[in-house]
């Protein structure tokens, strides 16, 4: 059974993450291959099954921070977006949206928490996206994306 939400505690706030809809995941997925692709042309796979099997010290960090830093600011705010939109605040009334549709937050005190936004949109990154690279028969994408990018 796939698991449809996570909570997590960012300082005394809860909040829930639930799954991207498909669609809006997909696309979320092939806006993050993008980014995450470069960053994976170096590191040594060394007939590495998952990423689990990949020497730390084989990363380029120096390469990943550069590569991270070339985002457009329209695909980090489409990410952002997109992430925050499944995220809710569990309040005593209920589950209440940390961004609503139109794209204005939802809860109090979220205009200026750099720190919880930032953080929020990685729990809801990771939560949709892990799962596409474990156990799902695509493992081999981080290993195309690697052999693409040497060519």
């Amino acid at each position: 059974m796939q698991i449809k939400h996570k909570d997590v505690q960012i300082g005394e706030r809860t909040f829930r993450i639930k799954k991207f809809p498909a669609r809006t995941g997909s696309f979320v997925l092939i806006k993050v291959t993008k980014i995450l692709a470069p960053l994976f042309a170096g590191i040594k796979m060394n007939n590495a099954k998952s990423l689990e099997g990949v020497n730390v010290d084989d990363i380029n960090i120096s390469g990943a921070i550069e590569q991270l830093s070339n985002i457009s600011e329209q695909d980090f705010n489409y990410l952002q977006e997109q992430a925050l939109k499944v995220c809710f605040e569990l309040l005593p009334a209920g589950p209440a949206p940390v961004m609503n549709e139109n794209g204005m937050f939802g809860v109090q005190d979220m205009e200026d928490d750099t720190a919880t936004v930032m953080a929020l949109m990685v729990h809801a990154l990771a939560f949709n996206v892990t799962s596409f690279f474990q156990g799902s028969g695509l493992q081999g994408l981080v290993a195309g994306l690697v052999s693409n990018q040497r060519g």
